[in-house]
């Protein structure tokens, strides 16, 4: 579409998208609130757990920009749930999780699993294997960079 074109009907996709994400979130966000951890902390904690690694590498994992990453995984660090570390590289940082922080994802993953639980209730089963795999076949077409497609 070019500049000039009509916007279509149906409006803007990403204020769409963060509206629905936003919902999600606060049913995630209310089931986790017994172990005072937000649903975007348990997720950072739980891409953290899968192995020890630069903030640039865990970044481009969640294509996050780097300074955002270090801004979010802050609080996390402040709970004692992460390490940040010089790396072999003076330059980098690595992250890992700590035992206090492999003990807060246990004992907060029947709450996140809850939560999962509820969202299929409200979508049904066929509902959520919908929207993961027309996410899943969005994410495989949009770039990875933030360049325009033409």
């Amino acid at each position: 579409m070019s500049p000039t074109a009509t916007v279509p009907s149906y409006g803007c996709t990403c204020a769409r998208l963060r509206k629905l994400a936003r919902r999600v979130t606060r049913i995630y966000d209310a089931h986790l609130a017994p172990q005072a951890i937000k649903v975007t902390q348990y997720s950072l904690l739980a891409n953290a757990a899968r192995g020890e690694r630069t903030v640039s590498e865990f970044a481009a994992e969640l294509e996050m920009d780097r300074s955002t990453l270090s801004r979010n995984l802050a609080p996390l660090a402040a709970h004692g749930w992460v390490s940040i570390s010089v790396g072999a590289d003076p330059r980098n940082r690595s992250i890992g999780v700590t035992t206090a922080g492999r003990r807060k994802l246990k004992a907060a993953l029947p709450l996140w699993r809850k939560a999962q639980c509820e969202v299929e209730s409200i979508l049904g089963t066929a509902g959520v294997g919908e929207l993961h795999r027309r996410i899943e076949a969005a994410l495989a077409a949009l770039p990875t960079t933030s360049g325009k497609r033409t």
